[in-house]
């Protein structure tokens, strides 16, 4: 059985490579390497959110609800013991603020008109003057990262009513908008004097963006008469060229190079086995082109998992890897909090529920004890050296 060929420039018994040949071949193994490893990525992620959709969602659900019935429970606590002490009921406050914010984070569910209540007593204004005061800075934030780039982004239209899918395209819609202002500005700047050095650049850069322009319709006219299954009267090899030709036109229309040059390469090694006429002039261009599609994949691939699809995964995202996802660690980690949280609430509406609470409030002071004890200012440290 024939070793199916690989997509590079092969080399004659006692002939070397040219730079040119050898950093092609490097930049199609890379590329390949990255395609290979983005499909890799999106089956990864697309896995999880399969799996999240089915075991992690229902489980965050199930906390949801348990965090708004804790909140409660406090609140009617805090009013019902009077025994409490003035700081056991200023550590309760801040129980059911930590309750109502880690509702908020389990679940896009608006909290009920009595969770609503007591958010108000607890932070001193209403859940919907909360959450627009939060989105206003939200939006005032945005405008200040963009002015330190020399852009005003208009934001009247983002509104806190928007659906998050509605937020989304609308921010897709201003990075466009950006982006041509981005271009108008530097066109607008006044143009210092080139050196020679500045115009030889631009000039390669402008000769080598036609050609490469020219070359992948070239390519394709090429490769389509080749291709073309009208001309072919084998039926295997017809069938053959009509899926040749599919992918020839795909890859024409989205202006995808490596996929031409897969393709015309393939078919040079099937046909003629002369990879190694391709003339240097060709090669530039290839190998510009590879380098910026390397770039793109690079790109992709890392920023992969902050896709509006994949959100829900975001929260179990260590190091920036989605290699660190595990969510079958998650699921019994998430089910024995459930049961956590079910016996503490069977406890806190029993007979005496006063004996409950001080023990929820004693090792909520021990937490707070702690952090203020391995807390320091890290700027004050760095000083010291």
């Amino acid at each position: 059985m024939n070793k199916k060929k690989e997509l590079i420039i092969g080399k004659k018994e006692k002939q070397k490579l040219t730079k040119l040949q050898q950093a092609f071949n490097r930049l199609v193994k890379q590329l390949e390497k990255l395609r290979r490893e983005k499909e890799k990525t999106e089956k990864i992620l697309s896995e999880n959110l399969d799996f999240y959709g089915k075991h992690i969602h229902p489980l965050e659900e199930q906390i949801a609800d348990l965090t708004a019935i804790s909140a409660k429970t406090f609140y009617r606590l805090y009013n019902e013991q009077k025994i409490l002490t003035s700081s056991e009921k200023e550590i309760l406050i801040e129980l059911i603020a930590g309750q109502i914010s880690r509702f908020l984070s389990f679940t896009r569910r608006e909290p009920d008109d009595e969770l609503k209540k007591i958010f108000e007593f607890v932070e001193g204004k209403s859940f919907e003057d909360a959450a627009e005061s939060d989105f206003e800075a939200m939006k005032d934030d945005m405008r200040e990262t963009f002015k330190d780039f020399g852009v005003d982004i208009d934001l009247d239209d983002f509104t806190s009513d928007l659906s998050e899918n509605e937020i989304i395209r609308k921010m897709f819609e201003k990075m466009g908008n950006v982006q041509e202002q981005f271009e108008a500005q530097a066109t607008e700047k006044p143009k210092r004097k080139k050196s020679k050095r500045q115009i030889e650049k631009e000039d390669r850069e402008r000769q080598i963006e036609e050609a490469k322009t020219k070359n992948i319709s070239a390519i394709y006219k090429q490769l389509a008469k080749v291709f073309h299954p009208d001309l072919e009267q084998d039926t295997e090899r017809k069938v053959e060229k009509e899926t040749l030709m599919k992918q020839l036109t795909i890859a024409y229309k989205q202006g995808d190079l490596h996929t031409l040059l897969r393709l015309e390469l393939e078919w040079l090694q099937k046909e003629e086995d002369d990879l190694e006429k391709l003339s240097d002039e060709k090669l530039k261009i290839y190998n510009q082109a590879l380098k910026e599609q390397v770039e793109e994949l690079e790109m992709q691939i890392h920023l992969a998992v902050q896709h509006p699809r994949f959100m829900p995964l975001q929260r179990y995202v260590r190091f920036f890897s989605i290699e660190s996802i595990k969510l079958e660690y998650e699921k019994k980690k998430l089910q024995g909090e459930i049961e956590f949280m079910k016996q503490d609430l069977a406890e806190l509406d029993g007979e005496k529920p006063i004996k409950k609470i001080r023990q929820i409030i004693r090792e909520t002071r021990k937490e707070i004890k702690n952090q203020q004890m391995f807390s320091f200012d890290i700027e004050d440290f760095l000083d010291r050296f």
